[in-house]
Formats: C-alpha cells, sequence, structure tokens
C-alpha cells in the first residue's frame, strides 16, 4: 500500500473513533440531563418531632443553620441540647412549595426549644438553685458558710448538700446571689398544738407569732368555739440550709454555794438566822460551743478547773416548838418601868399601861394567837393587835418596827416588835392594852401570872 492510502485508512479509523466517542457523550449527557429531570422531581421535607416545617431542597444548608442556632444558644447557656428532634423526610415534590434555608432557619428559631446544662445545689435530695457552672455552685455554698465562720474552728452543713448536673430550662438558672437568697430563705414546717383550757384563736396566734387567717387556712372548718384537748395545726420556720459552726472557747464562770441547815432550840420553828454567809466560788472551763447559722444551741463542756472553792451558807432554824393557843395569863410584853397605869389621865381615860423601856428592845407577845392587825393607827403610832381565841385582845402601841404580819400564828413570849416612840408618845414605851370582848380592862389584874 502506498504512503496516500495508508494516510487515508488513518484518517477512517480516526472518524470511527470518534464517532464512537461522540455516541459515548451524548448518551453520557443523556443520562445526566435526564437524572437532573428525576431529582428535581424530590426534595426534603423537614420535620420537627415529625411535624413539617416546610419543605427545601438544601438539606445542607439547614443542617448548618441548626449548627448556627445551637451554637448561638451554647454562647449564651453554655452546653446546651434541643428538646425536639430534627429529622429530614425525601418526598416527591408535587406542587408543594419549597422554601430556601433561611426560611427554614427562621421557622426553627421560632418552635425549637432547649434544656442546658446547669449545676443543681440539692439539699437531702431536693434541687432547689440551678446555676451554670460547679464552681458558682460551690462559691455560693462557701459564701453561705462565710457568713458564720468569723473564727470558728469548724465549719459544715447540718443537713445533706449535694451539687449534681442537670439539663434544665435556661429559664430556672439563677445567678449566685439569688441562690443565696434561696438558701437564706427559711421554710415553713407544720406542727401540732392541743388546745388548753382559756385558749383562743387569738390568744394561739399570739403566742406563735401567727395570723387568726393563717391559722384558718390550715385547718379548714375550724371556728372560735376551741375545746380543750383539741389538735389543730400550725407552722413555724424552719432553717432550709443550717450552718453549723464548732468554736473551743475558755471561760470563767461562778459555782453557786450550798446552803447548810442547822437547828437552833432557841429560835421558834418559823424562824432563822444567818450564821454564815455564802460566798459563790470560781471554776475555768474548756468547753466547745456549736451554734445554728451563728444561734448557739450548745456547749460541750471538755474540762472544768476550779479556781475558787465556794463557801457554803450555813442557816439556822429554829426547833423550838410554838404554842399558838392562848394560856389565859398574860405577861409582860417588855422589861422596864411602869409609867402611866389604866384609867383616868390628864382629862381622859387611858385605857392601858405604858412599860418604858430602851429604844429598840424587844416587845414580846404577853400569849399565844393571831395577829389581826400590824400597822399604823392614829395615836398608837405602829401597833400590832393580837387575837387570843378566847374573848382577849392585846395592844402593842407605838413600836419603833414591827415583826409580824396579820395573819401570822405567835407563841406567848415570842418577839413581835421593838420599842419605839411612835404616835402620841413622849419617849420610848410600849402601851399595852387588855381587852374583852372589845372592852378595855386593867392589865395590870393579869400582869405577873
Amino acid at each position: 500500500m502506498g504512503k496516500v492510502g495508508s494516510e487515508s485508512y488513518k484518517f477512517l479509523l480516526f472518524l470511527k473513533e470518534y464517532q464512537k466517542n461522540l455516541i459515548a457523550f451524548l448518551f453520557a449527557l443523556f443520562l445526566g440531563l435526564a437524572f437532573v429531570v428525576y431529582e428535581n422531581g424530590f426534595a426534603y421535607n423537614v420535620l420537627v418531632d415529625g411535624v413539617s416545617i416546610g419543605v427545601t431542597r438544601d438539606v445542607e444548608g439547614v443542617k448548618r443553620a441548626v449548627e448556627e442556632i445551637k451554637k448561638e444558644e451554647m454562647q449564651k447557656w453554655g452546653d446546651v441540647v434541643f428538646d425536639q428532634e430534627i429529622s429530614f423526610e425525601r418526598i416527591r415534590v408535587s406542587g408543594e412549595r419549597v422554601k430556601d434555608a433561611r426560611e427554614i432557619e427562621a421557622s426553627l428559631k421560632k418552635i425549637l426549644s432547649l434544656t442546658c446544662k446547669a449545676y443543681a445545689i440539692e439539699v437531702n435530695g431536693k434541687p432547689v438553685a440551678f446555676l451554670k457552672s460547679k464552681e458558682e455552685a460551690y462559691k455560693t455554698l462557701e459564701d453561705l458558710k462565710s457568713e458564720y465562720k468569723k473564727d470558728a474552728d469548724k465549719i459544715y452543713f447540718k443537713e445533706e448538700i449535694k451539687i449534681k448536673s442537670k439539663y434544665i430550662s435556661p429559664t430556672k438558672l439563677v445567678e449566685e446571689k439569688e441562690a443565696l437568697e434561696i438558701l437564706r430563705k427559711p421554710l415553713k414546717e407544720a406542727v401540732t398544738y392541743e388546745v388548753k383550757e382559756n385558749d383562743s384563736l387569738w390568744s394561739i396566734a399570739r403566742e406563735h407569732d401567727m395570723y387568726i387567717q393563717d391559722i384558718l387556712k390550715l385547718n379548714p372548718g375550724l371556728t372560735e368555739n376551741l375545746k380543750p384537748g383539741q389538735i389543730i395545726y400550725l407552722s413555724k420556720e424552719v432553717p432550709l440550709v443550717t450552718v453549723v459552726t464548732e468554736k473551743e472557747v475558755t471561760y470563767k464562770e461562778e459555782i453557786p454555794f450550798n446552803t447548810k441547815f442547822t437547828k437552833d432550840d432557841k429560835l421558834f420553828v418559823n424562824q432563822s438566822k444567818v450564821l454564815v454567809e455564802g460566798e459563790k466560788g470560781l471554776k475555768e472551763i474548756k468547753a466547745v460551743v456549736i451554734s445554728h447559722n451563728g444561734v448557739e444551741v450548745k456547749r460541750d463542756i471538755k474540762e472544768e478547773r476550779v479556781l475558787k472553792e465556794p463557801v457554803s451558807k450555813v442557816v439556822a432554824v429554829g426547833s423550838r416548838r410554838v404554842s399558838y393557843v392562848a394560856t389565859g395569863y398574860f405577861s409582860y410584853p417588855a422589861r422596864g418601868t411602869i409609867t402611866s397605869r389604866f384609867g383616868p389621865r390628864w382629862g381622859g381615860f387611858h385605857t392601858g399601861v405604858d412599860i418604858a423601856a430602851r429604844y429598840g428592845s424587844p416587845i414580846y407577845a404577853s400569849d399565844g394567837g393571831t395577829v389581826i392587825f400590824a400597822g399604823w393607827e392614829s395615836g398608837y403610832g405602829y401597833l400590832v393587835k393580837i387575837d387570843h381565841h378566847n374573848g382577849y385582845v392585846t395592844y402593842y402601841g407605838h413600836a419603833s418596827k414591827l415583826l409580824v404580819k396579820v395573819g401570822d400564828k405567835v407563841e406567848k413570849g415570842q418577839k413581835i416588835a421593838l420599842v419605839g416612840a411612835t404616835g402620841h408618845a413622849t419617849g420610848p414605851h410600849v402601851h399595852f392594852e387588855v381587852r374583852k370582848n372589845g372592852v378595855p380592862i386593867d392589865p395590870m389584874r393579869f400582869l405577873g401570872r
């Protein structure tokens, strides 16, 4: 074959190869166009908890929008989780309006809700405050402790306090200051009360620092007609959180003295006399003071050392038996000189006898009986009257001091007053009268017997 023939053959082979490639290209193009046409008939239904919020072809754009929403919320709240499930369903479009990613994003922002990770302060297993971070929660508890710490040796919570992570609505989050207020706020606790005699709703409310309407709310059907023994509900405030502090202290405390009694047969049974004045002792105490929220509730004594022993008080008590029954015989009420007798005197009538004696010396009961008057009476000054329960009453006037009172039972010879010059008197003496059924009788008829 010549050179020309060879070139022609090569050209024919090229045309055949080109034709084959062109057919393959056109076929691939047809398939691509067919696929595009086919795919354009499909889109994605965006579902939130199974409910459609729109149809879009830009699935990736919607996914990016969801991540942006989550990113924005994380900047505000930290770790967040959407409450709803977002899913995509591939569907064939047949007249539905197809939305772009921005429209879907706007719808998502309106309906999506979320929970954020928070740190709950739990008191006895119950969450009471939610904070953004664990550090904030611990700082809140330390701030509460610091209010009572001062120079305490030990500080802790009475209740079981824990910090746990939880996912909650951001609306429940509180700042440290608000969390502190929650922990400080006391709780209302119901208590029972047994009605006593003469109780009223007003007296019960006042005693327990409550209002009557609050008692009625706690006791539906309760009326003012209360009965002794009836049980009603009241409320009292108890702390939500109790900060316990312990502090070791050393202090001094007085030791009370004892009183010892000894018998004295020179004193009547209703008389006593101090022989030795008591003196308090002194001791040094080491103790641990336990306080709840700054209020002392207990002291644990660790050591006591006596610095000064107390001195007992010694009191003599009378053992002499008193006979309050009148003997019917009268003795002299004082030691002295008779300066004025019974009968007419100075144009009048003297109803007794005057016995001059040293000022402040004793005046004795002339016989046993009951004191029916002890006080001031015009003319007599300080006066004692004794009823002897046999029709006789004796008077002891012008005393400087009275040693008995109305109702006292006195024995014959018992000291009842001190000599004075009160009332109408020219000097210290005792005006002594004996009256029978209210009528004055000459005391000299009885004295000395």
